[in-house]
């Protein structure tokens, strides 16, 4: 990866740590070239203004939905296993994104962030998963949209991650349930 590349990574990763542990209103941008171990030049070139630099993480946030949600589902052929993958990747990833804190210190635009994310991640998964979709039987016998079932596992994701199952393994079976994962599906899915 050049330079570059990594500069603008480190500047967005400790912009999405400063922002998680400040919020957005004291986020100052010499700050954030220090955490990020670069000049404050090199974080002007990349981002002029704290409102490119928020425009960025928005960008960035979506970009590693994208990938992550990509690398896990092309380890599968089958479509009751890509959705499986796909399933554990969205109980997990908010988790593995910002922490065990939810919210962060500026409430008010983590769920700005989740709101202005669900349209992009329901279109994410179902492009990436397809046909996928038709292993949901509300989806196979066209009770639900392929959008309207993306939209409903996120929002289940979303809610995992503000108010957390208990118990995830216990959460992604009831979604492996809906999703018609159950029985040998599953078995076929996750062995």
């Amino acid at each position: 990866m050049p330079a570059s590349s990594t500069s603008r990574e480190a500047i967005l990763l400790a912009t999405r740590q400063a922002i998680a542990e400040r919020g957005r209103g004291k986020l100052t941008l010499s700050a954030i070239a220090a955490a990020a171990g670069v000049s404050r030049p090199t974080l002007y070139r990349w981002f002029p203004t704290k409102d490119d630099l928020l425009a960025a993480i928005a960008v960035y946030e979506e970009e590693q939905f994208d990938l992550g949600l990509r690398e896990v589902i092309a380890a599968h052929r089958s479509p009751a296993r890509r959705l499986d993958a796909a399933l554990r990747y969205l109980v997990t990833y908010l988790d593995d994104l910002m922490g065990g804190d939810p919210i962060g210190a500026d409430p008010e635009f983590a769920l700005q962030s989740l709101r202005d994310e669900l349209p992009v991640q329901s279109a994410a998964l179902v492009r990436l998963l397809g046909d996928a979709f038709l292993q949901v039987p509300a989806v196979r016998d066209r009770r639900l949209s392929r959008v309207q079932a993306a939209e409903l596992f996120l929002r289940i994701a979303y809610s995992h991650f503000l108010v957390p199952h208990p118990d995830p393994e216990l959460l992604l079976a009831n979604l492996r349930a809906f999703a018609g994962l159950t029985g040998s599906a599953a078995m076929r899915a996750t062995g």
